[in-house]
């Protein structure tokens, strides 16, 4: 065996590796650079769910009408009109018996926890900083799509059973809540293929 004098020696030496002519495959990964790949990534995909992640929670005694024209609603306050309660994103109101009964068109609970909720909903988008990012790179793709009112959306789901009266004292009080646009959810009909 060959007498080698001490010193450094690089550590890919093919004299320190124990198996002559066969190169170790050794790959060194940055830390940093797939820490920022994975953020990017995250990013993308939570702007992604974000822009049609929105999934309306349909209680099980409420049965939506059902329409052929639609469109995809944007996300916003929900208030569900059963035939046992009033919900305001999944919080009881009002009772669907104490509605009807009243001559008053003002809900009063449904108009204060409404307006409050539109209040924090300004604030909110008002702040955010995700918001921000999207408006900048909507404007440098030239997509920008500015809704200063979005914040005072809300989707009406009211049970096909359900009198016309009830859902007009909860679209009265809506309004003066100080909601903007109203919508109302419904189950898109299947188009019929015309065969001719």
């Amino acid at each position: 065996m060959a007498i080698f004098r001490p010193g450094e020696r690089h550590r890919y030496h093919n004299i320190l590796s124990k198996r002559k002519g066969k190169r170790d495959v050794t790959a060194l990964l940055s830390l940093t650079a797939m820490v920022d790949m994975f953020t990017v990534l995250v990013i993308f995909l939570l702007q992604n769910y974000n822009a049609t992640g929105e999934i309306l929670y349909i209680p099980k005694d409420v049965v939506l009408p059902k329409a052929t024209s639609v469109r995809e609603l944007k996300p916003a306050h929900v208030i569900t009109i059963s035939a046992n309660e009033i919900l305001l994103d999944r919080d009881v109101v009002a009772s669907f018996d104490e509605i009807k009964g009243t001559e008053e068109w003002l809900i009063p609970k449904l108009k204060d926890t409404l307006a409050e909720a539109l209040v924090k909903s300004r604030a909110e988008q008002e702040g955010k900083l995700q918001n921000k990012i999207r408006d900048v790179v909507e404007t440098t793709r030239g997509e920008a799509e500015e809704d200063p009112n979005a914040w005072s959306k809300v989707t009406i789901q009211a049970d096909k059973g359900v009198d016309f009266l009830t859902v007009k004292k909860v679209l009265f009080t809506v309004t003066e809540a100080g909601a903007g646009e109203i919508n109302f959810a419904v189950t898109k009909l299947p188009q019929e293929t015309n065969s001719n």
